[in-house]
């Protein structure tokens, strides 16, 4: 399969998977109300950090052991070792449970163990299938999850079973994608050897960092946030951060499909040049949706957010923000990916000390002074860093072009898709129903001018569609 079409099949999984999502939030926040799904919300963001400490760094070591050769049981030992890390947590969850009660404000100390259990199965099992080169496969299993998940959660808390039935349906959903995806792994006959175990700890203990520094930018804005603000508050946060994670979709799509091929070619060869091509192509097109996102929510935003309910516009410019924090965070995450299928967990490991650190430090500091914006600041700054970083120290690995030509082309139609909402917006009105329309119009302009611009763009759209499209047929 080609590396277009993977990506698309990956894309649009996770897009799927996201309107899903989009819609159960909409039923949360209308039916829990602000400060029940507040709750909710760090219920969950306690909970993925309680996952990156008990994977450490595990799910990027097999990933990437697993694409490099055939050779040894990386599936079992990294099965193995996660279960050992799960059980390790578990018990100091439990141990641990009046102070962690505490901090989220209801007793969620055995739902925070249980969804562990379903979260690691899945993580692991994606990682596997990722390594095997099957990306198209574990991609699939994203909407799976969130699909089953978002028709569990909203059958149940429409049905009155609360906040308790919207933890019932992450569970579930999570279970449902790990039974699934464990179908299509293949596993060796061989029994894992201390090899192995060895292998895969010798890349976890720099890439834990990595999965600390991912967990830092999801979630340390709400975690801090958690401790200074009301819970209605952090839902507005949360769903503004949520929704702005839908452009950035596809950078992600790109990084992960790349990922398994860059590590393959820099196992078998020195082809400088070939990665120093496809790091291109991935930056060329990390910001194809989120350029344009960012540019139509600068005008729509404030009226699209009020779909989750009364008072979350004020979220407006917190939702620009946070676009901007994915936008640097998708370009970071491109150099980054490269430097580790390179086999430099080192030099990413340093990146990702220095994220976390700034990141942490500017919560705290800017939360206290700024509040909500001041955490959405943070997120942004530390991005902007951590891109800087990553540019720099991939540059003294492999040749990095910037496809300056290629981004501007694309602010340049998101240009004019602005002037056509903008033009609809004075002569019609503001209203939901209209900017959804508007949103439709703008999301074609968009790609219909991107592809008049760009010859670039025209030929890899035609190579990776399984027809031929009228306007390449003359070509």
């Amino acid at each position: 399969m080609r590396y277009g079409q993977t990506s698309i099949v990956n894309f649009v999984s996770r897009l799927v998977m996201s309107f899903s999502g989009f819609f159960a939030t909409i039923v949360l926040t209308r039916t829990l109300g602000q400060e029940q799904y507040g709750t909710y919300v760090v219920v969950l963001s306690v909970l993925a950090w309680v996952v990156m400490a008990a994977q450490l760094g595990l799910p990027a070591a097999i990933r990437k052991r697993v694409s490099e050769s055939d050779d040894g049981n990386f599936v079992l030992s990294g099965i193995a070792s996660q279960f050992g890390l799960y059980l390790v947590v578990a018990v100091s969850l439990w141990v641990g449970r009046p102070y962690l009660n505490g901090f989220i404000g209801i007793e969620a100390t055995w739902i925070i163990i249980v969804i562990l259990a379903t979260r690691l199965g899945v993580v692991i099992i994606r990682s596997v299938l990722d390594g095997q080169h099957l990306v198209h496969i574990s991609s699939i299993l994203d909407p799976i999850e969130w699909t089953s998940r978002s028709i569990i959660q909203v059958s149940l808390v429409v049905s009155g079973f609360g906040i308790g039935g919207a933890f019932a349906g992450y569970a579930i959903g999570a279970l449902v994608a790990t039974i699934i995806g464990a179908y299509f792994v293949s596993v060796p006959t061989s029994l894992p050897s201390r090899y192995e175990f060895q292998r895969l700890k010798s890349f976890a203990q720099f890439s834990w960092v990595g999965s600390i520094k991912g967990r830092t930018f999801m979630s340390m804005d709400t975690i801090a946030l958690a401790a200074f603000v009301p819970h209605s508050q952090i839902a507005i946060y949360e769903v503004a951060w949520s929704l702005a994670g839908i452009f950035s979709i596809f950078g992600g799509s790109i990084r992960r499909t790349l990922f398994p091929e860059l590590s393959k070619i820099s196992s078998e060869s020195d082809a400088r040049d070939e990665i120093s091509g496809l790091l291109r192509v991935s930056l060329a097109y990390s910001g194809l949706f989120i350029i344009p996102g960012l540019v139509g929510s600068a005008l729509v935003g404030d009226v699209v957010l009020t779909i989750y309910g009364t008072g979350f516009d004020a979220g407006y410019y917190i939702f620009l923000i946070l676009i901007f924090a994915r936008l640097l965070y998708g370009y970071m995450g491109q150099f980054m990916s490269t430097i580790n299928a390179l086999d430099r967990p080192e030099i990413t490991f340093y990146i990702n000390i220095v994220f976390v650190i700034v990141n942490l430090i500017m919560n705290v500091v800017l939360i206290l002074e700024f509040g909500w914006y001041g955490a959405a600041t943070a997120t942004m700054a530390s991005s902007g860093l951590g891109l800087l970083l990553g540019y720099y120290y991939t540059r003294q690995i492999v040749d990095v072009v910037i496809p300056v030509r290629e981004i501007f082309k694309q602010m340049v139609a998101a240009g004019i898709m602005a002037l056509i909402v903008l033009l609809g917006q004075i002569l019609i009105d503001s209203s939901l129903p209209v900017v959804i329309i508007l949103i439709c119009i703008g999301v074609t302009v968009y790609f219909v001018s991107l592809l008049s611009f760009s010859k670039e763009f025209r030929t890899i759209v035609e190579e990776n569609l399984p027809f031929t499209l009228p306007m390449f047929s003359s070509k």
